[in-house]
C-alpha cells in the first residue's frame, strides 16, 4: 500500500514538474535582451550622455551618463558591434557595453580631440587630436595608450627649419590594415601601418591642398578624399597606387558666396552608384560626382547650405541636412531626378540624418528641439519621437562593418 502510495507521488511530481519546465519564463524589464546590429546611439552633446535606441522597434533601451564634453563627439564600433567607444571633445574616450548598457572604462587621450577610428582588424582605437597636434593609438580591449604619432612638420616660411605642430583631421581606416589622415596646419596626407608593431608612417604626400577641413573613404575603401578650405579643390588619394593625391574640382555652382555657418562633414557623404554627393562650402548647392572619372557633374540646389549629405541604403534618396539660414529644414533629393523632391521641417536645429540598416526610416536630431524625430522614407510621415537633452550625432551600429565609420 505505502509502495503504491509512494509510486503516485512520484507521478505526480514529475508531472508537476513536466508542467512547470513548460511555462514560458518570465523576464523583468532588466532581464531584457537584444542584439546589436540594429542598435543607434544617439549623443547628447550637453549632458554627457548617450541614448541607446533599438531602431528595428524604435525603442529606447537606456541612457549612459557621465561621459564628460560630448561637443563634436562621435562613437565608433567594435567589428562584432559589442562595444561603442564615444570619443568626446576633450580627448575622452568611453567603452560602452552594449548589451548590458554599461559604461566599461573611460581613459583620457589628448586635450582636444575632433574623432576616431577603428582599425580594419579590430585592435585598435586611434584618435586625431588638434592638441597636441597627434594621431594617439589605444588598444580597444584596454584602452591603455599603445603608441603617439606626432604630426610634426618644418615650418616652409622660417629659415630655421623649426619643427611646428599641426591639427590632424580626417583620420579613417583603410583596406590593408592602413590608417589614413590629414594634416590641417601642414597641408598633408600622411599613411599609416596599422599592421606593424612601429606604426610606421608609410608615406607622406605634401602640399596636397590649402589648409585640409576633413576627410572620407569611399565605401569600398579605395578613395581617400579630402576637403579644404584654401584651395579649389579636393584631393584625391587612390588607395591602390598610394602614387599621389590629385586635384579634382570643387568650384561647381559658383555664385554669390553665403557665409561658412559651419565647416561640413564629408564622413557624411553619400555614394549612390556611380554618383557622389558632397556638401559644397559657401554655397546653396550639393556637389555632385561621377565616381567613375570623378569629374564633376551639375550642381543640385538646396534650401541652404549643406552640413551631411546622406544616402538612402539602397541609393535612391539623399537627405541633406541645412546649416545657418534655413537650420530648421532637411532637404530630400530624389537621385532619378537629380532634384529636391521633399522639404521637410522637423524643428529647431535640425541635424545629422542617419538611416536604419536597411533605410526604411530615417533619424534625425533636433540639437535645439530637444528630441530625436524618426521618419518613414517612404512617406515622410513621422513614425516616433524621442525625447532628448540637445541631441547630435547619430550612430547606427552597423558603421562596424564599414570603412572610415
Amino acid at each position: 500500500m505505502k509502495a503504491r502510495m509512494f509510486r503516485s507521488a512520484v507521478k505526480v511530481f514529475f508531472v508537476l514538474l513536466l508542467v512547470v519546465l513548460s511555462l514560458p519564463l518570465q523576464s523583468s524589464a532588466d532581464e531584457r535582451r537584444w542584439g546589436t546590429a540594429s542598435l543607434v546611439v544617439v549623443i547628447e552633446r550637453q549632458a554627457g550622455s548617450v541614448l541607446v535606441i533599438d531602431s528595428s522597434r524604435h525603442e529606447l533601451l537606456g541612457r549612459i551618463s557621465g561621459l564628460g564634453n560630448l561637443t563634436h563627439a562621435t562613437v565608433k564600433f567594435s567589428p562584432d558591434a559589442r562595444y561603442a567607444f564615444v570619443i568626446g571633445r576633450e580627448g575622452e574616450v568611453s567603452k560602452i557595453d552594449l548589451l548590458t548598457l554599461k559604461l566599461v572604462k573611460k581613459v583620457n587621450a589628448g586635450k582636444l580631440s575632433v574623432g576616431g577610428v577603428i582599425s580594419q582588424d579590430g585592435k585598435y582605437v586611434a584618435l586625431s587630436n588638434y592638441v597636441p597636434g597627434e594621431v594617439r593609438i589605444l588598444d580597444a580591449d584596454t584602452l591603455e595608450l599603445v603608441k603617439t604619432i606626432p604630426a610634426l612638420y618644418v615650418d616652409a616660411s622660417g629659415k630655421d627649419g623649426k619643427e611646428l605642430s599641426s591639427r590632424v583631421v580626417g583620420l579613417v581606416d583603410a583596406p590593408g590594415n592602413l590608417l589614413v589622415f590629414s594634416l590641417m596646419d601642414a597641408n598633408s596626407i600622411w599613411v599609416v601601418d596599422a599592421g606593424k608593431k612601429e606604426f610606421p608612417v608609410i608615406h607622406k604626400f605634401t602640399d596636397v591642398g590649402k589648409t585640409p577641413y576633413d576627410a572620407l573613404i569611399s565605401p569600398d575603401g579605395r578613395y581617400y578624399l579630402a576637403g579644404f578650405l584654401g584651395s579649389n579643390w579636393m584631393g584625391l588619394l587612390d588607395m591602390w597606387r598610394l602614387e599621389r593625391v590629385a586635384p579634382i574640382l570643387a568650384d561647381q555652382g559658383k555664385g554669390p558666396e553665403v557665409p561658412l555657418w559651419k565647416i561640413p562633414h564629408l564622413k557624411g557623404w553619400a555614394l549612390t552608384g556611380r554618383l557622389a554627393f558632397l556638401p559644397a562650402l559657401k554655397r546653396e548647392v550639393a556637389l555632385v560626382y561621377s565616381t567613375l572619372d570623378w569629374t564633376p557633374l551639375a550642381p543640385i540646389p538646396i534650401s541652404g547650405t549643406a552640413l551631411y549629405t546622406v544616402a538612402r541604403p539602397d541609393g535612391r534618396q539623399v537627405w541633406v541636412d541645412i546649416i545657418g539660414k534655413n537650420g530648421d529644414l532637411v532637404d530630400v533629393i530624389d537621385v532619378d531626378s537629380m532634384k529636391v523632391v521633399k522639404t521637410l521641417n522637423p524643428g529647431p536645429g535640425a541635424t545629422h540624418p542617419q538611416f536604419t540598416p536597411k533605410g526604411e526610416a530615417a533619424y534625425v536630431s533636433l540639437m535645439d528641439g530637444g528630441k530625436v524625430v524618426v521618419y518613414d522614407t517612404a512617406t515622410f510621415k513621422v513614425l516616433k519621437e524621442f525625447p532628448a537633452d540637445h541631441p547630435s550625432g547619430i550612430f547606427f551600429a552597423n558603421r562596424a562593418h564599414k570603412f572610415g565609420m
